[in-house]
């Protein structure tokens, strides 16, 4: 009998710790995307005219953000097919110009091709950055991940920011699995 309540025991503190590890999924119909992240996470919507979902993990903690936009194969600077891009012609310059172009540095590496349920390729990869503009300036470490598909490409990105590099380095460790988890729950829909 005690075998018996010990796995009975067992089992109940495990589903309840799951239950409170839960996750909420927020699938975005009109972008074409769905991402995962912590039940108490903050959901704080669109934000400006390209950030489609930002999600925050607490003040001053890990946020998360989504953006999504049209993709022109006819454009001449487009990838003909943008499959065979994310899978075989991606480069390292690939990331600067991609996502790197928005920030005073960036630096990526861990560079790894990772699948959507479907099978369906996404590239995510590690990114250290400072970023200035007029009103702000910050370093950060991110975790990203970018993916073309039909006439549609998404952007996934949860980073920390601090006021030097040594700074974020400190914030992102005890964040790094839950970041890397989020954005691999992106999957941008087929459209």
């Amino acid at each position: 009998m005690r075998p018996f309540l010990l796995a009975l025991a067992t089992g109940y503190f495990i589903g309840a710790s799951n239950a409170f590890a839960a996750d909420k999924t927020v699938h975005d119909e009109d972008h074409g995307f769905s991402l995962t992240f912590p039940e108490g996470w903050t959901n704080e919507g669109p934000a400006g005219h390209t950030i489609w979902l930002k999600v925050k993990s607490g003040k001053d903690a890990l946020t998360c953000r989504v953006s999504e936009g049209r993709y022109d194969p006819s454009d001449p600077d487009s990838p003909a097919d943008p499959k065979t891009f994310i899978e075989k012609e991606w480069s390292a310059d690939s990331w600067q110009k991609m996502v790197g172009v928005a920030y005073d540095s960036a630096d990526f590496s861990n560079d790894r091709l990772a699948r959507f349920p479907d099978g369906y390729p996404i590239r995510i990869a590690d990114m250290d950055f400072h970023y200035t503009d007029s009103n702000v300036a910050f370093y950060g470490r991110s975790v990203v991940g970018i993916s073309m598909r039909g006439t549609h490409h998404g952007l996934v990105g949860c980073d920390v920011a601090g006021d030097t590099a040594e700074d974020a380095q400190h914030r992102w460790a005890p964040l790094a699995d839950v970041a890397e988890k989020v954005v691999g729950s992106f999957v941008l829909d087929p459209r």
